[in-house]
């Protein structure tokens, strides 16, 4: 039969990618092809004889998995040219990598093409159902036609925001809404300014998370943030006392804080609470 064209995302995904869907397998896979690269090195170099060559050889070793214990040799595994998931939840048991799969055990003399046969699996031809499915699904929302105007990074923009939220004090100024208690010359509005253009970029993260249901925002920034972020006067507060939300309508409700520093405090204490009972 006549081989299969590589599919239409073949060479984009790397281990990079590889190492953040499948962190455990991807690791152990690196560290097998560091072994064959060695290998391969130690064949290679004529200045030595067969004899150092085969003590070299017999030093390829792999760590214990158990972190632990003496070092293991490729042969060591009982591996053979088959995928096998982690789960039975996939629906299958195994997967052949090549022909007579099950019956080839993986040796360090074949190692290298094993962690090719591998990856491929994973990041390409075991894969390409579910990424013409997506495919499909992404061309009847955003025809892939009308793209190609834009970079990669433009289009992760237009549909994710703005993964590193960033503003300054002029944007916070201009593009939230203090009232019910605050105006825009309010000490405790003047004092929330300072606290939000102080913050880290996770802490930022965190906070549009608390205040708007999402960690990131819109292409534009604060500017395009609708409906705006409103900040009001919370009654009846203390400097014990934490800010609430109406997340759906970017509604803060903010103790006015006795200082700067407390309102940080309290500010990010309240971010980073995992539940409702807050808000």
């Amino acid at each position: 039969p006549k081989p299969k064209p590589p599919a239409w995302y073949h060479g984009i995904l790397t281990w990079e990618d590889f190492e953040r869907v499948n962190s455990h397998r991807a690791k152990f896979l690196k560290e097998m092809k560091e072994l064959a690269v060695k290998r391969r090195l130690i064949l290679g170099n004529n200045s030595q004889s067969e004899d150092e060559k085969n003590t070299r050889l017999q030093d390829l070793m792999l760590k214990n998995p158990l972190g632990s214990g003496p070092p293991l040799s490729v042969e060591d595994l009982g591996l053979n040219f088959q995928f096998c998931p982690s789960s039975k939840v996939h629906g299958f048991s195994a997967v052949d990598l090549k022909p007579n799969a099950d019956d080839e055990m993986v040796t360090m003399d074949n190692a290298e093409e094993y962690v090719e046969l591998m990856f491929d699996f994973c990041m390409h031809t075991g894969i390409q159902k579910q990424m013409e499915a997506f495919r499909e699904g992404f061309n009847r929302v955003f025809p892939m036609e009308k793209l190609s105007s834009f970079s990669h990074k433009e289009v992760q923009m237009i549909l994710c925001g703005n993964q590193s939220p960033s503003w300054t004090s002029e944007d916070v100024m201009n593009y939230t809404e203090p009232k019910l208690g605050y105006t825009r010359d309010s000490p405790g509005f003047l004092r929330f300014v300072r606290v939000l253009c102080g913050m880290s970029s996770d802490e930022r993260k965190a906070f549009l998370q608390f205040t708007t249901g999402c960690s990131t925002l819109p292409p534009g920034g604060l500017a395009n943030l609708h409906p705006r972020l409103t900040i009001v006067r919370k009654v009846d507060a203390t400097d014990s006392s934490y800010p609430s939300v109406n997340t759906c309508v970017h509604y803060l409700k903010l103790p006015e804080y006795s200082s700067e520093d407390i309102m940080r405090e309290r500010l990010l204490a309240a971010t980073m609470e995992k539940g409702f009972h807050l808000n």
